[in-house]
């Protein structure tokens, strides 16, 4: 398991480099997003390869070693560090030595990953009559992020509106999402592609009745350790629940404030922090947990109408889940009940829902088990080279 910022461990990746003729059309993919841990750029990626494309992966350096799911992959890094450490240095490095690639490259069709590579992406392709798609991950400028500072919320806004300007096709991880920016662009294509793993992407065949009482009851987190994830809510619930322990998986700027939060609140050997991990290790320990936790607070719009990944992994880990309450969350629970809603601000909340999920582990188990036939990758990525214009 890799430590959070173990720099040095991370292996030397191929240098940028001319494109080179595959006998196969490229895709070029732009991402400032950490390739480490980017699920959703991989799963990209492995349907455009197995639709007889050629995805090209232009990133900046891994925070952490990229996991072997990666090496199947053509990917090269343009920056000597993460975005990570430094974002402006990295980011105008990056775009700078992106620039050469993007006058030489043969790739008919861009995917800019996210805001960051998007104006860039979208202004170089039109000059050159390329097709540039925007995938939106979440409303990145309503992130906390972003909206923390006037500064970067005056330059993010231009930079996205700037690049939806220039493009014709978008897709994102939820249908909120979708409309809230469909609305923004109405000469937009979009297409709605939810971050769901792949239909094989959980070996788990099936899972038993909760242990009984006293015996441990294993929660999991896994995703970025930053505000609003209604973890320190959390660690107050549990004092008073001493089956509960805690498997968190992630890193981030709130990491060193949370784990100091689960030791005030007399969780030592009960929390476990196990810092950032490629996504492909994530499998086990979510097979082995009981209950998932996800009570990312609707601070922003963003928050409130975003998918998040980790909802369709525990789902298909048949792992029932802890929700935060907001519009997207009820949207899905209406489908199939695979979780319970709770207000995550409040600890009384959380714990009352953490018993309610406990006490219906059964049902809610057989809802996971349903939604795992709809709620996966292949059902939304067919047609994806068409909406490429490929």
């Amino acid at each position: 398991m890799i430590a959070p910022g173990s720099h040095s461990q991370v292996p030397p990746l191929k240098e940028a480099r001319a494109d080179s003729p595959t006998g196969r059309p490229e895709v070029l993919l732009a991402i400032l997003t950490d390739l480490s841990i980017d699920h959703r750029c991989y799963k990209l990626a492995r349907s455009l390869r197995d639709a007889g494309l050629h995805p090209v992966i232009y990133c900046d350096k891994p925070l952490h070693p990229l996991g072997s799911a990666w090496e199947a992959f053509d990917v090269r890094v343009l920056t000597r560090e993460s975005h990570l450490t430094r974002f402006l240095p990295v980011f105008f490095a990056f775009l700078f030595r992106l620039l050469p690639v993007l006058l030489r490259t043969r790739a008919r069709a861009w995917i800019s990953l996210d805001a960051p590579p998007l104006f860039w992406l979208a202004f170089w392709g039109k000059l050159r009559g390329r097709t540039v798609v925007y995938d939106s991950h979440e409303l990145f400028v309503e992130t906390p992020l972003v909206q923390g500072r006037r500064s970067r919320r005056l330059f993010w806004t231009a930079w996205e509106r700037g690049g939806f300007a220039l493009i014709s096709r978008a897709m994102t991880v939820s249908p909120a999402i979708l409309e809230r920016l469909r609305a923004a662009n109405p000469r937009v294509r979009f297409r709605l592609q939810p971050n769901m793993p792949f239909v094989s992407g959980n070996p788990v065949t099936d899972k038993g009745a909760l242990p009984p009482d006293p015996e441990p009851v294993r929660l999991i987190f896994q995703g970025g350790l930053r505000v609003a994830t209604g973890l320190p809510e959390l660690f107050e619930a549990m004092r008073l629940r001493p089956r509960f322990q805690l498997e968190v998986y992630g890193g981030g700027p709130e990491e060193e404030a949370l784990r100091a939060a689960a030791l005030r609140a007399g969780l030592a050997g009960r929390v476990r922090f196990h810092g950032s991990v490629p996504f492909e290790k994530l499998e086990g320990p979510m097979a082995a947990a009981h209950l998932g936790i996800h009570l990312m607070q609707p601070v922003t719009g963003s928050f409130a109408l975003t998918w998040a990944n980790k909802i369709f992994d525990y789902a298909h880990a048949l792992t029932p889940m802890l929700l935060s309450d907001n519009p997207a969350h009820r949207a899905l629970l209406e489908e199939f009940r695979v979780g319970v809603l709770v207000d995550s601000f409040s600890p009384e909340a959380v714990g009352a829902g953490l018993d309610r999920l406990a006490a219906h582990h059964a049902f809610h188990l057989e809802e996971c088990r349903k939604a795992r036939a709809s709620w996966h990758w292949e059902a939304y990525a067919r047609g994806l080279p068409e909406f490429l214009g490929l």
